[in-house]
């Protein structure tokens, strides 16, 4: 393909995605689904550019990114709280679908082995939490169910490549032994663990030395690479590297960059995370006509049956998984005389729902090697396709049914985000008014100067305590230095705690950013 064609081809990619990403916004389906339909329909568009998705291009260039800014954004406490089931649903599941579709397959698909059907299970056996992330966004979900939600995609990616890795040489060069396969997973899961501690202990240093926000946004955005390249080169899983070190240097954020520099990194990483996971999903679409077309001749008749079995195998297997599973997990933990409370039922029930899988999947099963040793790679075409399919409909039909499941009566389970929000909210309030009270105490504040400003927290304060409603960020002043100096300290209040457990990671981001605006803003005009 030519300079030219490639221009031609960015171009209307471009197009693609703007025109998926605008009508997305103007329906109720979630945007992956609106995403593939446009990449799909592109492809029968007459004379359309044969487009091929170079595996390699998805797990070098939009994997770790992705990843990245998901890690980034995860709270260790969080992570802590539901690692009875993350563990569960990343690795549990991952390998129960795995297996489980290989025996399916192995059993009722003629020709196809078992092992070939463990590199169909490792590939489909990942989620893509996108559709249901935008799904949960807008309706509201409780928290609990978008942290497992997205804490599962962050981990599962692994489990399900280091799987894949495994069951591919066992195609290719015959089944390892037990030994090997298990110095293979504690290389790759250890290497890459360990990767990724040092690249982002190495970072987190490098951070406190670099003042200029270009050269901090430019920091930020090379060390997914770094942490993915060298984890994969010895063997290490690369995702494992780029998580963890998005979880390290995540939980380190406050104080690293200045308010300036996280308010542009947020704006900047929210952008690259929507133009990557929008290419991503038109191209998913572009290339699934072409996967179909080279779907081995055995018959549509057959072809359809073999794609219905997998589909369903992988739709059982994740809602019977969250139908006992957890159940069970939960009379262990308390038989142990742990602390543990119980998932509801239409919980279990939605989250066995939400597992729409995604290009990473379709990557996945394009990146099976050509040959298999001096043969090729056998019944890759039909791996291929079935992933595909399994792909596609997740996508569709789990994708656009989630808006029914969260609504009433089926789901009426609610958090207490709103109270933890209050709550924040008037502590922030609060150690505002204490600060001006230790400022007169020690003669910081010349008496009656700081009224203007307590006023306002007071009344602040007062309206939460009255109605509950969303404190806003104070309006302007003429005592600049005084509330920048409380804006800090609230910024420190907040941290601590974050740190203590008393809020959510998701709404500590949201009054660190009103925070970071004010601070901003103030500093501007002193």
């Amino acid at each position: 393909m030519g300079p030219d064609a490639i221009a031609l081809l960015g171009l209307v990619l471009a197009l693609l995605v703007l025109a998926g990403v605008a009508l997305a916004a103007r329906t109720t389906v979630p945007a992956p689904v609106i995403l593939v339909a446009v990449g799909l329909a592109a492809s029968f568009l007459p004379g359309a550019p044969e487009t091929r998705l170079p595996p390699q291009l998805i797990f070098l260039v939009f994997l770790p990114p992705l990843v990245f800014r998901a890690s980034f954004l995860t709270s260790p406490r969080q992570l802590r709280e539901n690692a009875t089931a993350l563990a569960l649903l990343s690795v549990g599941l991952v390998a129960a679908t795995a297996f489980g579709i290989a025996a399916v397959v192995s059993a009722l698909i003629p020709g196809v082995t078992f092992a070939e059907g463990l590199v169909l299970g490792a590939v489909v056996a990942p989620t893509d939490p996108v559709a249901a992330s935008s799904v949960f966004a807008r309706l509201g979900a409780p928290q609990r169910l978008v942290d497992l939600v997205e804490g599962e995609s962050l981990i599962n990616d692994a489990t399900a490549l280091v799987l894949y890795a495994i069951a591919v040489d066992a195609v290719v060069s015959g089944p390892p032994s037990p030994g090997s396969a298990v110095m293979t997973l504690l290389l790759s899961v250890g290497g890459g663990i360990g990767v990724g501690l040092a690249i982002g202990a190495l970072v987190a240093f490098a951070r406190r030395f670099v003042s200029d926000v270009g050269l901090q946004l430019l920091l930020s955005l090379i060390t997914p690479f770094a942490a993915y390249i060298p984890a994969e080169r010895i063997g290490g899983s690369g995702v494992l590297a780029v998580v963890t070190a998005g979880i390290l240097l995540g939980s380190t954020r406050q104080g690293v960059f200045s308010p300036s520099a996280r308010l542009q990194s947020g704006a900047f990483w929210s952008l690259l995370d929507l133009l990557l996971n929008a290419v991503l999903f038109v191209l998913l679409g572009l290339e699934i006509r072409q996967v179909i077309a080279n779907a081995p001749n055995v018959g549509a008749a057959a072809l359809a049956g073999y794609a219905a079995l997998v589909v369903a195998t992988v739709v059982v297997i994740r809602m019977v998984w969250q139908l006992v599973i957890p159940p069970l997990a939960y009379r262990v933990r308390v038989a142990l005389g742990r602390d543990a409370s119980p998932s509801s039922l239409p919980t279990r029930i939605l989250l066995g729902w939400t597992g729409m899988r995604g290009a990473i999947s379709l990557a996945a099963a394009l990146a099976l090697p050509l040959r298999a040793g001096a043969r090729p790679f056998p019944d890759r075409s039909l791996l291929v396709f079935l992933t595909a399919a399994v792909v596609l409909v997740t996508l569709v039909v789990q994708g656009t049914s989630l808006p029914a499941l969260l609504r009433r009566p089926f789901f009426d389970e609610q958090d207490d985000a709103e109270e933890e929000e209050i709550a924040t909210r008037l502590a922030l309030a609060e150690v505002a008014l204490a600060h001006l009270d230790e400022l007169e105490e020690q003669g910081g504040v010349p008496p009656g100067a700081s009224g203007p400003v307590r006023e306002l927290w007071q009344q602040v304060r007062q309206r939460i305590l009255a109605e509950g409603d969303e404190a806003a960020a104070a309006p302007a002043v003429n005592l600049t230095e005084l509330r920048l100096d409380i804006a800090r300290v609230q910024g420190a209040e907040l941290e601590r705690r974050e740190r203590a457990g008393h809020v959510r990671s998701d709404l500590a981001r949201e009054l660190r950013h009103e925070l970071d605006l004010q601070e901003v803003r103030l500093d501007r005009a002193t």
